[in-house]
Order: structure tokens, then sequence, then C-alpha cells
């Protein structure tokens, strides 16, 4: 058997006792000084399977919801409770309780902006009459018929990329505000924007108001996918930029 690590909580940290870890395994902590590592005994030699991730995922937002987390990238497999106390978490403690301090009280809150492609081409239509014309003259068989295929399909994407492209821009003018600090993800080839925010637990149902309220108010061709609450993945990223077992 090994160690599954899923991220570090300030000592003294009760767990969610509904929640279960990797293969149904009951989690637990491991302490040292001011912090504790969450984990659960896993087979190291089983298979990993998309549940897996998800069951990584799962107990770190359910933790979330009420405590202060910092989570580690699935897979950190560790040999014994002891290796992790010791190999892990004494000689990081004092910059531990840092991060915690740092992020005390915050989650990250994701939104995921994808374009319905026909209102968006509408759009596209409604806004460009050159658009419309070159469309329209496709139907006209002549010589230069298939060159203005190619020529309507490039127009196109190159019109539909810069709606994206101010659409994203509206929407980060728009969140920005609501949030102690953003981070701006690179976009899917399928998305128009991926934003994390950071915010305060305490102002979650105002952030959740004024997101729902911005969803009822978009041009019909947004689509948005609110995600959250989250420990705050995006955010780890910067301050554990040299620290490769942070998520």
């Amino acid at each position: 058997m090994a160690v599954h690590f899923y991220g570090v909580v300030s000592a003294g940290t009760s767990l969610p006792s509904t929640v279960r870890g990797r293969n149904d395994a009951p989690l637990r902590t491991i302490e040292v000084g001011d912090v504790a590592a969450i984990v659960s005994d896993v087979d190291v030699e089983a298979r990993i399977r998309r549940a897996d991730l998800m069951a990584h995922a799962h107990v770190l937002d359910a933790i979330v919801e009420d405590t202060t987390v910092l989570p580690m990238r699935f897979g950190i497999l560790v040999d014994s409770d002891e290796e992790v106390a010791e190999q892990v978490l004494r000689p990081a403690e004092t910059r531990l309780v840092s991060l915690l301090e740092e992020f005390h009280g915050l989650q990250q809150l994701t939104i995921k902006a994808s374009h319905d492609e026909d209102e968006v081409l509408r759009h596209l239509l409604a806004e460009r009459p050159d658009v419309r014309e070159l469309r329209d003259s496709i139907g006209i068989r002549d010589d230069h018929m298939y060159g203005r295929k190619l020529h309507l399909g490039q127009v196109v994407a190159e019109g539909v990329e810069a709606i994206g492209r101010a659409d994203a821009a509206m929407l980060i003018d728009e969140l920005t505000p609501l949030a102690h600090d953003v981070s701006v993800e690179e976009p899917t080839q399928q998305q128009v924007l991926q934003i994390a925010l950071l915010v305060r637990r305490s102002d979650r149902p105002r952030v959740d108001a004024a997101i729902k309220n911005l969803s009822q108010k978009l041009p019909s061709r947004l689509r948005l996918r609110y995600v959250g609450p989250q420990p705050p993945y995006a955010f780890i990223d910067t301050a554990t930029a040299s620290e490769p077992a942070w998520a």
C-alpha cells in the first residue's frame, strides 16, 4: 500500500465525514506542527481510472467549502505516513503555513465561456454585409467559385475569432471587479474564455448572484459554465512555481 496525498490544511482541521477518497478509502490527516496532510491509503499497483481523478477533485472541492486547502496535483503517492510527515510536511512547514495564511478564506470559481456556433454565425452575418454578399455569391457558378468558397471560409473564421476576442474582453471587464484576484487561462479551441476568480468565501452569495445576472443578460451566442467552489488551483500555480508537486 501507499499513501495518496490530496492536499494540506491547518492542523486540527476536521474532514467531512461523508467524503471518501480513491476507491472509497477513508480519509485521514497527518499532522506536523501547524499543518496537516489529507491522505488515504491506495494500492500502488492499481490501475489509475477516471474515477480516481474525480475522487481526488471531489475530496478537495468538498473540503474547500468550509476550509482553506492547498491542493496537491493528482498522482502524488508517498510510501508511508512517516514519509509524508518527515519528508514533505516538516521541511516545508513554514512555507505551508505562509500559504495557508495567504489563501485563508479564499476559494476559486472558474468561468468557462463558449459560443453557440449557429448564433455566432447569425451575429456575424447580421453585422457584416460584406460577408453576407460573399456568401450569397457562392451560388453563382463560375470558374472562381472554389476560390470564393475558400475566401468565405477564411473571412468567417477571422470574423468569429474577432467576435470571440471582443466577447472575452467584455467578460473579463465584467468579472474582474467581483474577485480578489483573477487568472485568465489559455482557452481550449471550443472556448471563448476560461477565467479563474479568487473570491472570499464570505463573498460567495454576492458573486453567485452577480454571475447569474450576467449570464441572463449575455447575448444569445454566449454560453457560460460556472464551476466551483474549488481550491485555488490557478493561484497556487503562481505562488508555488518552483514546487512542482502542488496543483
